[in-house]
Formats: C-alpha cells, sequence, structure tokens
C-alpha cells in the first residue's frame, strides 16, 4: 500500500507538470503571435499614430508650378507668375481667363524677385485666386520706360458658398508698388470692376466700378480715380449730384 501511495503521487507531480508546461507553452505563443506582425494583420501602428481606414485616399502634395520671370521696366525686380491647384477629392471648377493668358492650372500668387541677389517675397500671405493683374508702365517708348505698379484682381473670400474660390466669386481690385509692397484694396466687396486706365502723367488709376443689387445687377457705374501710391483713397470723377442731374436727364 506504502508502494502505491509513491506510485500515486509521482504520478500527480508528473501531469501537474506536464499541465503546467503546456501552460506555458501557449503563453508563449500566444504572445509572440500577437508581437509579430503577419501580411493578413499589417503592421502595428508607434504609439500615438493615428489609425486611418482602409478606404481613405492617400495624401497627395499640391500642384504648383512657377513661371518665367518677367523683367519690370527700369527696376531691378523680376516678376514670376506662381500658378497652384491643391489636390482634392472633386475636379476643380473653371477659373476662367487671365490678361496675361490662360493658364490650365489657376494663378493664385506673384513672386517679386531681385534681380541681383534672387531675394524673393510673394505678393500675397494667404490662398486666394488672381483673376487678372496688369503691370503700370509710363507711357514713354524705349530704355527710360520704367513700371510704377500693379493692379490686380484678387478673390480671397467664398461669396458664392461653394467650398472653393472661383470666378463665380466677388473680387476686389488692389495695388501694389513695382517691388509687391504697399498692397492695398481700392473697391470694396458687392462692386465689380471689368476695366482699367493708367494716367502716367499724374499716376493715377482710373476704374470703372459697378454697384450690384442683391440680384447681383448692376445698378450704376462710376469712374473712380485712384493715386497708386496710397496718398490719397479712391474718388469719383463726376459727383453724386452730378450723377443725378444726369439721372434726371435720362428719365426726362
Amino acid at each position: 500500500m506504502r508502494i502505491d501511495l509513491q506510485r500515486y503521487n509521482h504520478l500527480l507531480w508528473a501531469v501537474n507538470g506536464t499541465l503546467l508546461l503546456v501552460g506555458l507553452l501557449v503563453l508563449l505563443t500566444t504572445g509572440l503571435t500577437a508581437l509579430w506582425p503577419t501580411r493578413d494583420r499589417g503592421q502595428s501602428l508607434p504609439a500615438g499614430a493615428p489609425a486611418t481606414t482602409a478606404d481613405a485616399p492617400p495624401s497627395q502634395a499640391a500642384i504648383l508650378r512657377l513661371g518665367l520671370p518677367k523683367p519690370m521696366k527700369g527696376t531691378d525686380t523680376l516678376l514670376v507668375p506662381v500658378e497652384g491647384l491643391p489636390q482634392e477629392p472633386e475636379e476643380p471648377r473653371g477659373i476662367g481667363s487671365y490678361s496675361k493668358g490662360a493658364p490650365s492650372v489657376p494663378l493664385f500668387n506673384l513672386l517679386f524677385v531681385d534681380a541681383k541677389t534672387l531675394a524673393s517675397r510673394p505678393l500675397l500671405s494667404r490662398k486666394s485666386l488672381i483673376l487678372r493683374y496688369d503691370t503700370l508702365e509710363d507711357a514713354e517708348e524705349g530704355r527710360s520706360a520704367r513700371v510704377d505698379g500693379l493692379v490686380v484682381s484678387i478673390v480671397d473670400s467664398d461669396t458664392n458658398g461653394n467650398g472653393r474660390l472661383d470666378e463665380g466669386d466677388e473680387a476686389r481690385i488692389w495695388l501694389c508698388d513695382a517691388s509687391g509692397r504697399n498692397l492695398h484694396a481700392i473697391t470694396a466687396t458687392g462692386t465689380r470692376c471689368a476695366n482699367w486706365h493708367y494716367d502716367s502723367l499724374r499716376r493715377t488709376v482710373y476704374l470703372v466700378v459697378e454697384t450690384r443689387s442683391d440680384s447681383r445687377k448692376a445698378e450704376s457705374a462710376d469712374v473712380l480715380a485712384v493715386p497708386i501710391d496710397g496718398s490719397q483713397p479712391a474718388r469719383p470723377v463726376a459727383s453724386k449730384a452730378q450723377i443725378d442731374d444726369l439721372r434726371n436727364l435720362l428719365q426726362h
């Protein structure tokens, strides 16, 4: 009977040892499987990295193109057009044409580059759309001609509420000097400027500005005179009283 009890104890220890060993092997296998990346599970993310869904499209860099530099007459400045287009899931809406050509990618900034040092600075510091720009040059022919500044038509707000900047938004007219500095708006929102002329002798820009109503139809058109140095605000060439007299003459 004593021999049977010893055998029973040995058998019990053997069974317990075997079960313990099997349990340790199972735990070790499970831990290695969880830590080791497999083809089906994918790579594990580092701590703090956001998880992304498999359907999320990869981020793409925006399209950016620099145009050929254009010398600004009588200055040491080069003007470089900057075309750009953000990568979006939808195709961008049409932009229209510009006075300096019709690029397939919208013009959204201008670089002013020092021809001697190649130091450059952008005209705009926020995301905008340039519909048109013109250099303001004096009327002289030959080497004495000089660029006095630029007039630029800029869209910087989504006024039509379609989620992007395009030619359907209201544009304002801005002036700057030949180095791209002293940028200031000369027309207000709710107006439209379709034409302008530069008087180099008086260093003044004349603009035809239409005021629009809620129906977006032009109610009136004024001609504004604006010194390019910004020394005076825009002033109409005809007073309101004169405009009223002309309107009464038309009505009767």
